[in-house]
C-alpha cells in the first residue's frame, strides 16, 4: 500500500502546484494581445451578406507561455473590442476601411 503512495505522491504534487496558473491579473502592462480569427465564412461575402466571425485573443507575456483569454478573465460588460475591416475586389481596395465594434454573444 505504501508503494502506491510513493509513486502517486509526485503526480499529485505536480497537478496541485505545477499545472496551475498563478493568480495574476489576466492582462498586465507589457502584455501583447494578438487577435486570431477562429471561424469565418469560407466563401467571399456578398455586399448584403450578414456573417459571423469569431475572434480569439492570444496573450503573450514575457517569461510566461502564451495563452488565450477566457470569458472569466475579463469583465464582459466593460470589454470593448473592435476591428477594422477592409473590403477587397481581387487585390483592389473597395472604399474606405470600416471600423466596427465586436459583440460578445455566446
Amino acid at each position: 500500500m505504501l508503494r502506491r503512495w510513493v509513486f502517486a505522491a509526485p503526480w499529485v504534487a505536480l497537478l496541485a502546484f505545477g499545472c496551475s496558473r498563478p493568480a495574476a491579473p489576466s492582462l498586465q502592462t507589457g502584455d501583447v494581445v494578438h487577435p486570431e480569427i477562429s471561424f469565418a465564412p469560407k466563401a467571399p461575402w456578398s455586399a448584403d451578406a450578414k456573417v459571423s466571425v469569431g475572434v480569439l485573443l492570444r496573450v503573450e507575456r514575457p517569461g510566461v507561455e502564451s495563452y488565450y483569454l477566457k470569458d472569466e478573465d475579463v469583465v464582459i460588460e466593460r470589454a470593448v473590442m473592435g476591428a477594422r475591416i477592409t473590403f477587397l475586389n481581387g487585390e483592389q481596395i473597395v472604399g474606405a476601411p470600416l471600423d466596427v465594434t465586436l459583440v460578445h454573444d455566446c
